[in-house]
């Protein structure tokens, strides 16, 4: 099976280097200063790390820290180690000589059990707990006008600015089939629903004095939900007395349902408010949608696509419009997108950690080919072609792959669950390095992310973005993975580069004024303004 896997993935990769006509990915040797002082990083790394000693305003100077890359090239490494070395079929390998071992099989078997369906421990439905307006059987037959809007969050104490697109807003369904855990192993037949808003711009200032409608669509973090509560009041980390340190909050509680959530809708609101056309949904098995497994991106990737056909031919969608008006099959056909096709309306993806592998995948069946690394067999399918998608929006990216795990002793076996996943259970979660050989054929992509980002280094985001031949951006936080834990000031900072990003990626330009200036990590690390994360402040 490994032999056939990795014959699968070298042939597409041959087909696609010969027919494509974008310069071929090569690493950029970048040098990076030595770090020059130690510091703490509070959540969820609690530890200390390597950092770079900067000025700051009012001459003080302190020391800002980042994660490093665990796995380094030998010396006189020739070949292109974070993609050579991290491919499907190797990873794959490395976890076969890992089941062979009983203890290591053991300890990863634990690992992949905790995640494997119906995940109870971790809570992944938590919509309609704290308030039952919008609670539903997401895998039943559903009532749209059941699930919130966004007029929703209107009311006291939210006063969120998205209720102000409630006028826009459709609620949307679309039949997809179920993943191959479900089918191959539990299994698990017929089809299951994805919901959420489709909310609809004014159209996007198109540089030329005109607006053009074009459509981001949203994929989520891991146990993001759409339309879950956050109460204002609501903090995502706290100080534990018998400690001393901080710890995150655990969610949900008895006023939120699920934090972060409103700094989503935030992010869809302010797109939407500079004209685009929005899509958010809840990924298969959370939320308002159906299903059991919630953790194959690959699957989740082709789900873009197959949302996309729908609102094409209409076949297999439903929709509740602004006016209340349920609409479904044909007559949904082509309500959504200003009377252009799915090939034809400018189109950016944006994802969140988890729905960054969603993405990177999904960028890739694009540009590139698709191939089935959660099947038995792999097999591999030429480029989708939407030429209408202008790049993608990554926040806390996994786009780097597998070879830029950050070194850190509670990370240090994840590609091996990469490589156990796949191939015992049908699950594509955490990508190989398929998504990072092919990115040089994006036309632009924006990454946010923390210093201390547990999915990928900053090395590694910046390898990613070496391999970028169009308009690109790294905007950086002196912060963790999680975007919750960010600075409001922040959050609003990135946010607003973002929609800059977003507004010059549909107008086809190769640059973005303001973007941080930066030639090195260390420069990089000292664009941060001298704002923390909470837990992670210095003290003095």
């Amino acid at each position: 099976m490994i032999k056939l896997a990795a014959l699968s993935s070298l042939a597409l990769a041959v087909t696609l280097a010969a027919c494509s006509s974008a310069p071929i990915a090569r690493p950029v040797a970048r040098i990076a200063p030595p770090t020059d002082c130690q510091a703490w990083a509070g959540v969820d790394r609690n530890m200390e790390m390597p950092g770079y000693l900067l000025a700051q305003p009012g001459g003080k100077t302190v020391c800002v820290p980042f994660l490093q890359t665990a796995n380094k090239p030998a010396a006189g490494y020739a070949a292109d180690f974070y993609v050579d070395e991290f491919t499907d079929a190797k990873l794959k390998d490395r976890w076969a000589a890992c089941k062979a071992d009983k203890a290591c099989h053991d300890r990863i078997e634990a690992q992949m059990r905790r995640w494997l369906p119906p995940n109870k421990e971790r809570s992944t439905r938590v919509t309609g707990l704290v308030d039952p307006v919008g609670k539903i059987e997401p895998d039943r037959e559903v009532d749209l006008r059941q699930i919130r809007r966004p007029g929703f969050f209107a009311k006291l104490p939210y006063r969120e600015a998205v209720a102000e697109a409630d006028a826009r807003t459709s609620v949307v369904e679309f039949t997809v089939p179920r993943d191959p855990l479900e089918r191959l192993k539990l299994n698990m037949q017929g089809d299951i629903k994805l919901r959420g808003w489709y909310v609809q711009g004014a159209g996007v200032d198109d540089g030329r004095g005109g607006r053009t409608r074009a459509l981001v669509i949203m994929s989520p973090g891991g146990g993001g939900q759409l339309t879950a509560i956050q109460h204002p009041d609501e903090v995502p980390v706290k100080l534990d007395p018998a400690s001393g340190r901080y710890a995150e909050v655990r969610f949900p509680n008895a006023t939120t349902e699920g934090m972060g959530m409103a700094t989503w809708r935030e992010h869809l609101y302010a797109l939407n408010r500079a004209g685009f056309d929005v899509l958010a949904y809840d990924r298969r098995g959370e939320g308002l949608s159906g299903g059991f497994s919630d953790t194959n991106t690959l699957e989740q990737s082709e789900d873009i696509f197959r949302v996309l056909a729908q609102m094409d031919s209409g076949e297999g969608m439903r929709m509740l419009t602004p006016g209340g008006q349920l609409l479904q099959g044909t007559a949904a056909r082509g309500q959504l997108t200003a009377g252009m096709t799915s090939r034809q309306i400018p189109l950016l993806l944006l994802g969140y950690s988890r729905g960054t592998m969603t993405t990177g995948w999904a960028m890739t069946k694009n540009y590139a080919g698709g191939c089935s690394y959660d099947l038995p067999v792999v097999s591999c399918t030429p480029p989708r072609g939407y030429t209408n998608i202008k790049g993608a929006i990554l926040f806390a990216s996994f786009v780097s792959g597998a070879g830029y795990l950050p070194q850190a002793r509670d990370l240090a076996d994840r590609n091996l669950f990469l490589g156990g996943m796949a191939a015992e259970n049908h699950v594509a979660f955490y990508p190989n390095s398929a998504v990072l050989a092919n990115i040089h054929r994006w036309p632009a992509v924006f990454f946010a992310k923390g210093l201390w980002d547990r999915a990928e280094t900053v090395e590694g985001t910046i390898a990613a973005y070496d391999r970028v031949n169009g308009l690109k951006e790294i905007d950086v936080v002196r912060g963790p993975h999680s975007m919750e834990t960010w600075p409001k000031s922040e959050i609003e900072r990135v946010r607003s580069r973002m929609v800059a990003f977003a507004v010059a990626a549909v107008q086809g330009r190769t640059a973005l004024p303001g973007a941080p200036a930066w030639t090195n990590i260390k420069e990089l690390v000292a664009t941060t303004p001298d704002v923390w994360e909470l837990s992670s402040r210095p003290r003095d």
